[in-house]
């Protein structure tokens, strides 16, 4: 276990602005030479095991989404969310510790005139849709955040439920509203999960999401139990046309 290290702002915005002149550095080297400035590796007072890191897999198939994510959760599931969205941590993470995996995932075959804008998206972590979404190491961390408030409450494996597809992402990472509602995640994911006709197209998981956005507005989740969401998820679901077996 070691100290957690982040670049401190200033350092960021530098970086963001000379994307184009360190294109050769994304492509194909490394951002070691600047580690001599302290304001790359500024240390914060909790640690972290980064072992998980060094094997991700830059495929981008769902199968690498589920085992990056868990790899990083087990990495960095300690960090709470207020931490967690300080751009400088996942900025120092792409530039140095998982540069490999973050270029191999995201550059690849890009052509030059694209690859200013897939660094800054992927390499950077810019307000909460950056962090959430875009960067490549705090979307993985993402959907560790939200499987782990999940979790206590259904007995499936959430995170693979969660990125089958990127509807079910969206609606259960990207929503933040829904995403904290932690009961009705959960009632999603089990149905997502018992039903192959949800999964079977992703027409039929957006329309049983119409369904539930309209009849579920005014609903408290958290003060029903397990079974009753349970029927009210498969009420909206046969609403939305899934046949009655």
């Amino acid at each position: 276990m070691k100290r957690l290290k982040y670049l401190s702002a200033d350092t960021v915005d530098v970086l963001r602005s000379g994307v184009a002149e360190n294109l050769e550095r994304y492509r194909s080297g490394d951002f070691q030479d600047l580690m001599s400035d302290g304001d790359w590796s500024i240390e914060l007072q909790c640690e972290a095991d980064l072992s998980p890191l060094t094997d991700l897999d830059p495929s981008g198939t769902p199968a690498a989404e589920i085992e990056n994510s868990i790899k990083v959760w087990r990495a960095l599931g300690h960090l709470p969310p207020s931490l967690a969205y300080e751009e400088g941590i996942w900025v120092r993470l792409t530039h140095i510790e998982c540069l490999e995996f973050s270029r191999r995932r995201w550059l690849k075959e890009t052509e030059d005139d694209k690859a200013e804008g897939q660094i800054r998206l992927h390499f950077f972590a810019e307000g909460l849709n950056g962090r959430r979404d875009d960067n490549a190491l705090s979307r993985l961390w993402w959907n560790g955040f939200i499987a782990s408030k999940v979790a206590p409450y259904t007995s499936i494996s959430p995170l693979e439920t969660m990125l089958r597809s990127a509807d079910t992402r969206m609606n259960l990472v990207e929503r933040s509203r829904l995403a904290s509602r932690t009961q009705l995640s959960a009632g999603i994911l089990r149905l997502v999960h018992s039903s192959a006709w949800l999964r079977e197209q992703e027409q039929n998981f957006r329309q049983f999401m119409i369904v539930l956005n309209k009849m579920g507005g005014g609903i408290v989740f958290e003060a029903l139990g397990t079974a009753d969401i349970d029927h009210f998820m498969l009420d909206c679901a046969r609403r939305a046309g899934m046949p009655t077996i």
